[in-house]
């Protein structure tokens, strides 16, 4: 009897138990909509990178399509410099310059939603970028940017049927669950104004993010951004703005997370070699979000959806044409190195990296005699990203897509200090210098070619691109030909397809493949 009465206990437990696990399981589907957000950043480059086997947006497709089969409530989002740099912009297709034409082209075919804007958006002139706008399948949000037309300013937008279509500043988006309960959520873009042109208005980034969300916020359960800062900006806007629930951001290219007051900050790899999947899991009962932030790698281990891959090869292909124009093969390993080289705009146009130091030591190498110094401007490299393992004539592209010749000068000392002295003042910009031969007391705020002491009346002899003795970098204009301290100025024969010194690539591949 004694067995018999525990026994009955044990079936009671057991059922009660099973019970109150079935009620909760039931419970959370009923109470949460949950919300998928597929976060890229910094994309240029559409096809695979490092032989293969990292990037590549027909595996970013891929990986869209299977977010979507778990959860219809998903979203494809990129926080902006998707349209520039990148190699395939510098050529022509069809008579036209592509400009991001590829990326726009790929990014309809995976299916992007929202995409913010991009310092890098306004390297292409206003008419170019409306090109590629009037292309996109996707939608635009811009909270600080303005376009100026003669003056006047007002939103950048999509021309329709010959209507133009403006940008919001803000969305609301509505999910439900399965049983018909709903979640609003809000979203603001704001980006910083480090490319200013004559057709873009940049409104301050905080005061655009606080008037936005103060907008947003009565209208819907919860706000998220896209940001494209600097980190250091990220965390004041959480800071600034604490009830945000995330910041999916970009500019930066290494990925990064971070939770500064609550606020979710995030950043992918550049180029599409990792993306963030958000999800962000909103209680109807509670009306509280919670945000559990995945970063996954987008390597070989994806497959290639076949449809967005039969575009990217087409763009290889019009490349491939392009290059074996210019005497290049893409395919030619060049090098191999240890350390990744660090092409980063960031740390480019701020100091001094291994890439800018190998590139002055190439044009050093390729001079007609011997140098007593050379300097080249930051701004000439815009891979805006790190290169290790092999190295091949395509990385040599990507690193310098606009090529141009090398020349040598003999100067006066005072003008080739001048001169350093103004790349000290661009620091931030493309007109920063990197040099090879150089040295920089920074307490005494002197200057050292070869190991000795700048002298403001001596003559020397540089390796320097033929683009700034044109006076064409930032604050460099009084750099020309026609300077009284400029002596002379040799330059390669042009028809001469054998000096190297007419295009600064083939001088870097020339160097490397020595090295």
């Amino acid at each position: 009897m004694k067995k018999l009465f525990l026994f009955g206990c044990l079936v009671t437990a057991l059922l009660f138990s099973c019970k109150s696990t079935q009620s909760v399981v039931n419970k959370t589907p009923d109470n949460t909509i949950e919300i998928s957000l597929l976060h890229l950043n910094d994309v240029y480059e559409i096809s695979p990178l490092e032989g293969g086997k990292v990037g590549g947006m027909a595996r970013v497709a891929t990986l869209r399509k299977e977010l979507l089969q778990k959860n219809p409530n998903t979203v494809t989002l990129l926080a902006g410099d998707f349209l520039n740099p990148a190699l395939i912009s510098t050529f022509k297709y069809e008579g036209k310059s592509i400009k991001g034409r590829q990326m726009v082209e790929v990014m309809n075919a995976i299916g992007f939603d929202w995409v913010g804007l991009g310092n890098h958006e306004f390297d292409l002139d206003e008419a170019d970028l409306q090109k590629r706008i009037d292309e996109s399948k996707f939608n635009w949000l811009a909270s600080n940017a303005l376009q100026s037309k003669n003056g006047t300013l007002e939103p950048f937008g999509k021309m329709v049927n010959g209507v133009k279509v403006p940008f919001p500043k803000t969305t609301i988006l509505t999910f439900n669950n399965a049983q018909g309960k709903s979640v609003k959520m809000g979203i603001f873009s704001v980006v910083l104004p480090s490319n200013k042109k004559d057709y873009v208005f940049y409104d301050d980034f905080f005061e655009s993010a606080k008037k936005t969300y103060e907008m947003l916020k009565p209208q819907c359960d919860f706000v998220v951004a896209i940001t494209h800062l600097n980190k250091s900006d990220d965390a004041k806007l959480a800071e600034m703005l604490p009830e945000i629930k995330l910041l999916i951001g970009g500019h930066d290219h290494d990925n990064m997370i971070e939770n500064v007051k609550g606020v979710v900050i995030a950043k992918a790899d550049a180029n599409a070699k990792t993306a963030y999947v958000h999800t962000i899991s909103y209680d109807t009962e509670s009306k509280t979000a919670t945000v559990k932030s995945d970063l996954r790698k987008i390597d070989d281990s994806i497959p290639q959806d076949s449809a967005v891959a039969v575009l990217v090869k087409k763009w290889d292909d019009i490349m491939d044409v392009a290059l074996t124009k210019v005497g290049m093969n893409r395919n030619d390993v060049v090098a191999q190195v240890s350390e990744p080289l660090d092409g980063r705009e960031s740390t480019m146009r701020n100091g001094h990296t291994n890439l800018g130091d190998l590139i002055a030591k190439a044009m050093t190498a390729a001079a007609s005699k011997p140098v007593d110094c050379t300097i080249f401007n930051s701004g000439s490299v815009r891979i805006d990203d790190q290169l290790s393992g092999k190295i091949t004539q395509l990385d040599i592209m990507r690193i310098l897509p606009f090529g141009g010749k090398v020349v040598e000068v003999a100067l006066k000392g005072r003008l080739l200090e001048r001169v350093l002295e103004t790349g000290l003042k661009n620091k931030g910009n493309g007109g920063f210098l990197q040099w090879d031969k150089i040295s920089h007391d920074d307490a005494k705020n002197e200057w050292f070619i070869n190991g000795k002491l700048l002298d403001v009346n001596q003559e020397y002899y540089i390796a320097i691109p033929k683009f700034m003795m044109e006076g064409k970098e930032t604050n460099l204009a009084f750099l020309t030909y026609q300077n009284p301290d400029v002596i002379k100025v040799t330059e390669s024969d042009e028809k001469d397809g054998n000096d190297i010194r007419n295009d600064v690539r083939k001088i870097l591949i020339a160097y490397m493949k020595k090295m």
